[in-house]
C-alpha cells in the first residue's frame, strides 16, 4: 500500500503496512533519540586492566567526554545532512507520464525482501523521490497515483554506499503494471558517484576463490588495491593508491575496525596473530573507497574498506561449512623438494531468522580455524628451501651448548609455525515503531600465531621465533530514525583489544653470528618480545542527520573516537649481542651490545594515555541539473593529547626540545567532486566524473608512544655500536646483563615536534565511463593522483658531521655520547602519486560477473614509516649520506604495473549447478635498494647506506670476486650509473603471476542444499614448477658488498657477499616457498532455508 498523504520526500522505515508520522515532524535536540533506547553490553575479555590511583583523573575524563559528545550530538542534530553512508543506500528516482512530465504527488512504497521494513515517500514538485538510509539488498517498489495505474517493480537492488537511481513512467489507465527489473540498477551510473569507489557484491564474495578467506582477497578485485607482503610470513596486506597498509581504514557497520595503535601491517586488530577481524561468512557486502567525496568518509590516506555484515531475515537460513588443506595438495615446488608437514583447516556455521516477523531479527556465526604452516627454510635440507651453512649452524649448536650451556631448540629441520584463532558474531535488527530501525551486534575474535620469518641470508632458529595472542571484543549499537523528511543515523560502539608478545621458549639473550660473506645466524629470545604487551579500549560516539531540500542533500554530522592505550615495551631486556664470526662467539667476545631496564620502582612499565579525536562535518548534494551533479562539503578532524609525557630537563638543555611535548594539530578537509550525465536516458549510457579534496589520515599512535617511552626518565638503555674491533664479555644470564660498559651510551630520547601534523594528502581524481552496449558490460578508465601536504619524518638531533667518505658522502659521529639516538618525528611536505587505471565491469546477475583492469601507477616518498619504532623509522629509511635529509624517492608502495582480471560462472545441471571462477593477477615487483652492508657514513646503523657504484676498476679495490663480478651483479635487471650512489628503490623485484581457481558443485536436497567445492591457488604452477614462484628482496634490499676504507690509497674496498661471488647458482632473491607452489583447499558446506 502507499502511503497515505503526501509528505516531502520522507523516508520511514516501517515494521508493517501502518502510515508514517505526519509531515513536518519537527526536528529539534528534544527529539533527537526519539523513539528508541539504545542499550550496550561489553562483551567478555581475557585481560582487564583498571589502576585505582587513577580513577579521579577518569572521572575528570569522562565528564569532559560527557560534555563534548553532548554537545557533538546536539550540534549533529541542529541542521540537516547528506545521504547514502557506509552501512546503507539510498533509492531515489524520477517518476513521470507517459509523455516525460514530472508526477509530484506520487506514493512511492519501498519493501526491503528479506526483512519487509517498509520505506515510503512522496514525489516533490520536480517529480523526484529519495529513499534515504535504506538497508543492504533486493527491494519491491510500488509506485502509484490518482488517476494513474500502480507500478510494482522487484529485484530493484541497493548496494552498499551507493544511490541507487530507478527511473518510473506511470500510465494514464487504472491498470496495474508489474515489471521484473532484469539488472539491477547500476552502482555505477549514479549522480552520487564522483570519487574513487567500487563495490564487491555477496555473488562474488560467495564465489570467488580464497584460501585464506580474508577481506583482502576480495579486495583485490579493484586494481588500485594492492594485496602485498613484506616478508616470506603469509602476513599480506593491502597497499592503496602507493601507500602503506598502516594509513588504511577499516570499517565494520560503520565502526572504525583499525589496528589504531598501528603495530599490525595487515591494518585490522588481531592482524599480527594473522587472523582475520571477522568471520568471512558474517560479510555481507564490501565497499572500497579511495577518492570519496563524501565528507563523511575519513581516516585514512591510504584507502578504505567499508564492510557491511549478514542481519537476519523473515525467514530461517543457515549453513555448515568446513574447508581444509594438507601438504598433500601442495605442490613439489621448482626445487622438487616436498613441503613439511603443513594443514589448515576452518569450520564454523552460520543461522540467522525473524524473532517476530516483519519485526526483529537475529543473525549468528561462530568459526574456528586450526593452521600449521611451515616457514620455508631449512638448514639441513630436508624440506624447503636449502639455507645451507649446515656445518656453521652445527657449530655454533656446539659452542652455545659447551661453552655457554645453552641447549639451542628445534634442530636444524623447518621451523613449523601454529596459528590458531576463534570467532563469534551475533546481530540483531528490531523495527521499534515507524522510523526507527535499532541494530546491536557483537563480534569477538581470539587468534594465536608463531611468528618469524627467513630469508636467503638470516636463519632465525625456533627460540627467535614468538608467540603473538590477540582477543578483541567489539559491541555496535545503531539508531537509524525519521523525522518528517529527515533521517538521523545515531551509532556508539565500545572495542577491547588485549595483545600479548612473548618468547616460545626459555629466556635468553638474542645472539647474532656474521658468516663469511653476508650471512648470518640468530638464536635466543626475540629482542623486541622480552616485555611486550598492548591494551586498547576504544569508544566511538558518531551521529548524522540527512535532508533534502529541493535539489539538495545536506549533510551535517559529528564523529567522535575515544582511545586509552596501555603499552608495555622493553626492547633488549635480556641483552643483545652480534659476533663478527663463530671464532668470537666460541671466545664470548661481542662486537656490539644492547641491553634495557626501567629505571622505575615498576620493573614492567608501561606507557599510558588517552587520545580523543573528534570529527565534524558539513555537505551537500546538489543536482545542479538532471545530468549535472556536485557532492562538496568540509570536515574538521582535531585529536587532543591530555596526557603528556614526562619532562626531562637535560634533554630540553642539551637539544632545546622537550619531552613533555605533544602534537596540538587541527586538520581541515574541505571536497568538491562532480558527476556529469554524458547521455541522459539513453541506453548506451556514459558519464565523467572526478573531484579534488583533502583527505586527512591517522598517525599509526605507536609513533606517538614512543614519545611517552623513551623520555630518558623511564628506561635505561645501553647500547655499544657494532665496531669489528669491539671485545664485550657475554654474559648468557637473561636476567644478568652487565651495565657497566666502558664505551656504552646510556640512553635513547624520543620527540615530536609540537607542530606535527598527522598525514594529509590533496587527492583527486577524473574518470569517464561508458556502457558499452552488450552483456552489461562497462568499461572506465581513472587517473587519480595525489599532492602530499603531511607526511611522517624523522631527524636524529644526536648526530654531527664528522668528515667524508670516499665516495663524497657525509660521515658522522654523535654530539653527545652518554646518548647513542635522540630522534625527532616531525614533518615532510614532499611527497606525491600518480595512478590510471583502465577497467572493464560486468556486475553479478544472471549467474555471472566479470572484472578485468590494468594499472600504472608512481608513488614518491620521503618516509614510508615501515617500523613501530622512532629509531628504526630513522635508520631503516635508506640514505645516500645524510639520514636527517633524505630525499625524495620512489615509495616502498610505489605499484608499477598490474594486472588483473575475475569473473565466475554457475552452470545450471538440472536442479544442480556448477560455479566455475578464477582470479587471476599479475604484478610488477615491488622496489627494492641497493645496499652497502657497512657503515658507509658512520651514523652507527650498518645496512641502511645506498650503495655507490664505483666509475672503473681502479676506484675500488674489490675482494673475493672482480670488478667484473660486482657490475654483473648489479646490472642484472636493474639500470646503475658508474661513478654514483644508486637511488632509493631504483629497482624492481621479479614480477609475480598467479591464477586462482574455484569449481563448486550445488546440490539442493529438499530445501535445503550440498556443496562441495576445490580451490586452487597458483594454478599456473601445477603446469610448471618455474611459474608462479613469489620471489623479492628481503626488507626491500639488496646488500651485494661490505665496505671498508683501505687506510694507505683511501679507496673503498669492496667485499663481494655470497651471491655477487663468482660461482654463485643460487637466488639473489629471498621466496615465500609456500606461495611459490600451487595449494588446493577442498570445502563443504550444507544450507538450508535459502
Amino acid at each position: 500500500m502507499p502511503p497515505s498523504s503526501p509528505n516531502q520526500s520522507s523516508s520511514l522505515p516501517v515494521s508493517s503496512a501502518r502510515p508514517g508520522p505526519a509531515a513536518g515532524f519537527p526536528v529539534t535536540s528534544s527529539t533527537f533519540f526519539r523513539g528508541g533506547t539504545l542499550s550496550l553490553r561489553a562483551g567478555h575479555t581475557r585481560f582487564v586492566h583498571c589502576s585505582p590511583r587513577r580513577l579521579p583523573e577518569m572521572n575528570r575524563r569522562t565528564q569532559w567526554i560527557a560534555g563534548t559528545t553532548l554537545v557533538a550530538a546536539l550540534l549533529g542534530s541542529a541542521a540537516v545532512g547528506g545521504a547514502q553512508n557506509a552501512t546503507t543506500g539510498m533509492i531515489g528516482g524520477v517518476v513521470r507520464d507517459a509523455q516525460q512530465g514530472v508526477l509530484p504527488g506520487a506514493a512511492v512504497v519501498a519493501v526491503h525482501a528479506p526483512t519487509g521494513t517498509r520505506y515510503e515517500a512522496f514525489t516533490r514538485a520536480d517529480g523526484r523521490f529519495d529513499l534515504l538510509n535504506v538497508q543492504v539488498g533486493p527491494y519491491d517498489l510500488e509506485v502509484a497515483m490518482s488517476g494513474f495505474g500502480t507500478r510494482s517493480l522487484s529485484g530493484v537492488v541497493v548496494a552498499l554506499g551507493e544511490a541507487t537511481e530507478v527511473p518510473v513512467t506511470l500510465q494514464l489507465a487504472t491498470l496495474t503494471e508489474t515489471v521484473e527489473v532484469v539488472a539491477a540498477a547500476s552502482e555505477v551510473f549514479s549522480p552520487s558517484r564522483s570519487g574513487t569507489t567500487a563495490g564487491v557484491a555477496t555473488g562474488v564474495i560467495e564465489t570467488l576463490p580464497t584460501l585464506e578467506r580474508s577481506l583482502q582477497d576480495f579486495a583485490r578485485v579493484n586494481p588500485f588495491f594492492v594485496k602485498t607482503s613484506r616478508n616470506a610470513d603469509s602476513e599480506s596486506f593491502l597497499s592503496v593508491a602507493g601507500r602503506s597498509g598502516r594509513y588504511n581504514n577499516i570499517q565494520i557497520d560503520g565502526a572504525v575496525n583499525n589496528d589504531l595503535f598501528g603495530l599490525a601491517r595487515q591494518g585490522t586488530p588481531g592482524g599480527q596473530a594473522n587472523t582475520q577481524p571477522i568471520s568471512l561468512d558474517a560479510v555481507s557486502e564490501l565497499q572500497l573507497v579511495v577518492a570519496p567525496y563524501d565528507v563523511r568518509q575519513s581516516g585514512f590516506s591510504g584507502g578504505g574498506i567499508n564492510v557491511i555484515t549478514r542481519s537476519g531475515s523473515n525467514a530461517f537460513s543457515g549453513t555448515g561449512y568446513f574447508y581444509s588443506r594438507n601438504e598433500g595438495l601442495v605442490g613439489s615446488g621448482i626445487d622438487d623438494v616436498p613441503i613439511a608437514t603443513f594443514f589448515d583447516r576452518q569450520q564454523g556455521a552460520s543461522v540467522g531468522g525473524p524473532l517476530a516477523r516483519n519485526r526483529a531479527f537475529f543473525f549468528a556465526n561462530v568459526e574456528s580455524q586450526r593452521r600449521e604452516t611451515p616457514v620455508g627454510y631449512s638448514l639441513d635440507g630436508s624440506s624447503g628451501i636449502d639455507f645451507g651453512r649446515l656445518a656453521d649452524a652445527q657449530r655454533i649448536v656446539q659452542i652455545a651448548s659447551s661453552r655457554f650451556g645453552y641447549d639451542i631448540p628445534g634442530g636444524l629441520g623447518e621451523i613449523i609455525r601454529g596459528n590458531p584463532n576463534d570467532k563469534l558474531f551475533v546481530r540483531t535488527d528490531v523495527n521499534l515503531s515507524p522510523g526507527q530501525r535499532l541494530s546491536l551486534r557483537h563480534n569477538y575474535v581470539d587468534g594465536a600465531a608463531d611468528v618469524g620469518s627467513q630469508s636467503n641470508f638470516r636463519y632465525r632458529f625456533t627460540d627467535n621465533f614468538y608467540l603473538f595472542e590477540s582477543a578483541t571484543n567489539s559491541t555496535v549499537g545503531q539508531l537509524d530514525s525519521t523525522f518528517g523528511s529527515a533521517v538521523n543515523q545515531a551509532r556508539i560502539s565500545f572495542q577491547r583489544i588485549r595483545d600479548r608478545r612473548g618468547p616460545r621458549t626459555a629466556p635468553f639473550p638474542q645472539v647474532t653470528i656474521d658468516l663469511e660473506g653476508g650471512e648470518e645466524i640468530r638464536f635466543g629470545t626475540e629482542q623486541f618480545s622480552t616485555a611486550n604487551a598492548l591494551d586498547q579500549d576504544i569508544i566511538e560516539i558518531h551521529n548524522d542527520l540527512t535532508w533534502v531540500r529541493g535539489r539538495h542533500q545536506f549533510t551535517i554530522g559529528t564523529h567522535n573516537e575515544l582511545f586509552k592505550f596501555r603499552n608495555l615495551f622493553i626492547r633488549d631486556n635480556f641483552g643483545v649481542y652480534e659476533f663478527a664470526s663463530p671464532e668470537l662467539f666460541a671466545q664470548g667476545l661481542a662486537q656490539s651490545y644492547s641491553y634495557s631496564f626501567s629505571r622505575t620502582s615498576d620493573p614492567r612499565q608501561a606507557a599510558e594515555f588517552w587520545v580523543y579525536q573528534l570529527g565534524f562535518y558539513a555537505g551537500d548534494q546538489w543536482r545542479v541539473r538532471d545530468d549535472l551533479s556536485l557532492t562538496y562539503g568540509v570536515r574538521l578532524d582535531a585529536p587532543i593529547f591530555p596526557d603528556t609525557p614526562t619532562a626531562n630537563p637535560l634533554v630540553e638543555q642539551l637539544y632545546g626540545r622537550g619531552t613533555d611535548v605533544v602534537p596540538a594539530t587541527r586538520n581541515w578537509s574541505p571536497r568538491i567532486g562532480f558527476n556529469y550525465d554524458l547521455s541522459p536516458g539513453r541506453a548506451a549510457r556514459q558519464q565523467v566524473r572526478g573531484g579534488l579534496g583533502l583527505f586527512h589520515g591517522r598517525t599509526p599512535y605507536v609513533w606517538l608512544s614512543n614519545q611517552y617511552s623513551n623520555t630518558g626518565n623511564e628506561f635505561q638503555r645501553i647500547r655499544v655500536f657494532f665496531d669489528p674491533d669491539n671485545r664485550i664479555p657475554f654474559s648468557a644470564d637473561p636476567n644478568g646483563q652487565p651495565i657497566d660498559i666502558g664505551s656504552a651510551s646510556t640512553n635513547e630520547i624520543n620527540l615530536v615536534d609540537p607542530d606535527y601534523r598527522f598525514p594529509q594528502l590533496l587527492r583527486g581524481n577524473l574518470a569517464y565511463d561508458r556502457d558499452l552496449g552488450f552483456l552489461n558490460l562497462i568499461g572506465s578508465v581513472e587517473l587519480l593522483f595525489s599532492k602530499t601536504l603531511q607526511d611522517i619524518d624523522y631527524r636524529n638531533l644526536n648526530l654531527v658531521e664528522s668528515g667524508t667518505a670516499p665516495d663524497g658522502r657525509p660521515t658522522f659521529g654523535r654530539l653527545h655520547r652518554d646518548f647513542s639516538n635522540v630522534v625527532l618525528l616531525t614533518n615532510t611536505h614532499e611527497g606525491s602519486s600518480w595512478t590510471i587505471a583502465t577497467k572493464l565491469d560486468k556486475r553479478f546477475s544472471d549467474n555471472w560477473f566479470l572484472s578485468g583492469s590494468y594499472l600504472y601507477g608512481e608513488s614518491r616518498s620521503v618516509n614510508d614509516g615501515g617500523s613501530s619504532q622512532a629509531t628504526s623509522n630513522w635508520r631503516y629509511n635508506y640514505n645516500a649520506g645524510n639520514p636527517n635529509a633524505v630525499p625524495l624517492g620512489i615509495s616502498n608502495f610505489s605499484p608499477g604495473h598490474r594486472f588483473n582480471l575475475s569473473g565466475s560462472y554457475r552452470i545450471p545441471a538440472g536442479p544442480a549447478g556448477i560455479t566455475l571462477a578464477a582470479y587471476y593477477n599479475a604484478q610488477q615487483g615491488r622496489p627494492f635498494s641497493y645496499l652497502d652492508g657497512s657503515d658507509s657514513n658512520g651514523d652507527g646503523t650498518r645496512g641502511n647506506d645506498l650503495l655507490y657504484v664505483p666509475r672503473d676498476a681502479g676506484e675500488v679495490i674489490v675482494t673475493d670476486g672482480s670488478f667484473d663480478d660486482l657490475m654483473r651483479f648489479l646490472t642484472d635487471g636493474c639500470d646503475v650509473t658508474a661513478g654514483a650512489i644508486v637511488p632509493r628503490n631504483a629497482c624492481r623485484g621479479p614480477w609475480t603471476y598467479s591464477l586462482d581457481f574455484h569449481v563448486g558443485v550445488d546440490v539442493p536436497v529438499g530445501r535445503n542444499e550440498v556443496e562441495v567445492f576445490l580451490d586452487v591457488q597458483n594454478l599456473v604452477n601445477a603446469f610448471s614448477s618455474a611459474i608462479g614462484l613469489v620471489e623479492f628482496a628481503f626488507f626491500q634490499n639488496l646488500q651485494p658488498v661490505r665496505s671498508s676504507v683501505d687506510p694507505e690509497t683511501g679507496r673503498y674496498v669492496y667485499s663481494l657477499n655470497t651471491p655477487a661471488r663468482p660461482g654463485f647458482t643460487g637466488d639473489r632473491f629471498t621466496r615465500d616457498d609456500l606461495r611459490s607452489r600451487w595449494q588446493a583447499q577442498l570445502g563443504l558446506r550444507y544450507s538450508f532455508g535459502r
